[in-house]
């Protein structure tokens, strides 16, 4: 019996590690680690999110993980003491600081999970929705320049085209109803007025359109690049700086996040000063050429009292033509230069990294609140989706975890006095004196 028992102390080493007490130890400090690495890292990106270049200086990164193995290691020891038993008024404090220390390991907890789950699918909605904010900036710019440009090259194509019909067949001014065609006074008045109505379209184009068309057209090919994934076929012909630039638009969800972020932001500000040029030649220019083309109406137009007549104080004028069809092209026209509207381009926000790890953060705080009727603004862009809720059950259960096991290993263990007994346990019951001295007497 003493070798055997020799023996199997002897190997006690070894099978201990697998007893059922040593993997309970063995699970609660991988859970401990786990809890440390989850909570260091959101806590981490937090931080980071922060500073200007999303990093963590060394020293910063040490006080991150010392704070962060203080409180993991401070939630463990209240949760024993929590559970291990003692006076209750030490219970109770042991139940807040668990609680304080357990919100704040889950809350950053949750922050990694997330990253680790749904980071990359966040950064790639991101990646999609500034393609279409840049694209819908100058697009909207770019359709306020087709107005203007269309508004007036289609009068004076008109203008020129009832020249022509007035020379060839004569009958376009309501008027002069039996005009016959050929040389005379009102065909020359047509043919001035064609004139006039191209010099217009072309001073719109050389003063209004002209100086942005190779900012627009630059945008242009650049949204074409991060839309399409590839350089446009036109690009062998650009300079090499330009080409360089379509190249890395082309390939931006494989950039590295800070060149990313610096050209996204690039090619913002150059959206933004195109909407801005184009805003001020808007003003500078748009109310003068409708004036002009409200004149260039009243040229052909009727009678400014009677619109359904002709103007009886031009009558003796032979080159005046009341061209209703002209006329109502000059007057559309000129109402939709006023029309054109300046463009707005939208802010710029690209999260990713330890930002979009913040934005998750808050998007937490953000759907909680709500339930509860609290008002939180968290990011615009974030979603709390069902990958968020299982980012935030993997850091709860890493908690779960970690309670689960301490029960476990610390609870105490209450047996009855009849098993106790039965199983060889427990200190003998003393005899009392009184007995003792009773039976020397007898």
């Amino acid at each position: 019996m003493t070798t055997g028992g020799r023996g199997i102390g002897r190997w006690r080493w070894l099978t201990a590690p697998f007893s059922p007490r040593g993997l309970s130890g063995f699970a609660l400090l991988g859970f401990f680690l786990l809890s440390v690495l989850a909570t260091g890292l959101g806590f981490a990106d937090l931080r980071a999110a922060n500073t200007d270049n999303g990093s963590l200086s060394a020293l910063e990164l040490a006080f991150t993980v010392a704070t962060t193995l203080f409180v993991v290691t401070a939630m463990m020891v209240a949760l024993h003491h929590l559970v291990a038993g003692g006076s209750w008024w030490i219970r109770l404090i042991s139940f807040f600081f668990y609680l304080l220390f357990a919100i704040w390991t889950v809350g950053f907890g949750y922050g990694f999970f997330w990253k680790e789950l749904a980071g990359q699918e966040f950064t790639e909605r991101q990646f999609e929705g500034v393609i279409t904010d840049l694209s819908g900036s100058i697009t909207r710019t770019s359709a306020a320049l087709e107005t203007s440009e269309r508004a007036t090259t289609d009068v004076a194509a008109l203008a020129s085209a009832r020249a022509q019909t007035e020379a060839a067949d004569g009958r376009t001014c309501a008027n002069h109803p039996g005009s016959t065609p050929g040389e005379g006074p009102l065909m020359r008045s047509r043919f001035a007025f064609a004139d006039r109505a191209q010099n217009l379209g072309a001073e719109v184009r050389t003063v209004w359109i002209a100086p942005v068309a190779t900012q627009r057209a630059r945008l242009e090919r650049q949204v074409a690049a991060l839309v399409n994934r590839a350089p446009p076929r036109a690009s062998l012909d650009l300079p090499a700086s330009e080409r360089a630039t379509l190249e890395k638009l082309s390939t931006a969800s494989q950039l590295a996040s800070a060149e990313r972020r610096a050209l996204f932001t690039s090619v913002h500000e150059e959206s933004r000063a195109f909407a801005n040029a184009a805003n001020d030649l808007r003003a500078l220019h748009a109310t003068a050429f409708a004036d002009r083309l409200v004149s260039l109406a009243a040229e052909v137009g009727p009678d400014p009292q009677r619109p359904g007549s002709a103007d009886p104080a031009r009558a003796a004028d032979p080159g005046y033509c009341w061209d209703v069809v002209l006329n109502e092209k000059l007057t559309a026209a000129s109402a939709q230069l006023r029309a054109v509207e300046p463009v707005t381009t939208p802010e710029f926000e690209f999260l990713e990294g330890p930002k979009a790890t913040r934005a998750a953060f808050f998007g937490l705080i953000q759907w909680i609140a709500q339930p509860l009727g609290l008002k939180f603004e968290g990011s615009r862009d974030f979603q709390f989706d069902d990958k968020a809720f299982l980012a935030l059950f993997a850091s709860i259960a890493v908690d779960l975890g970690i309670v689960f096991l301490t029960i476990i290993r610390d609870a105490p263990i209450r047996r009855r006095r009849a098993d106790r007994a039965a199983a060889g346990q427990g200190a003998p019951t003393p005899p009392r004196l009184s007995s003792i001295l009773g039976d020397r007497r007898r």
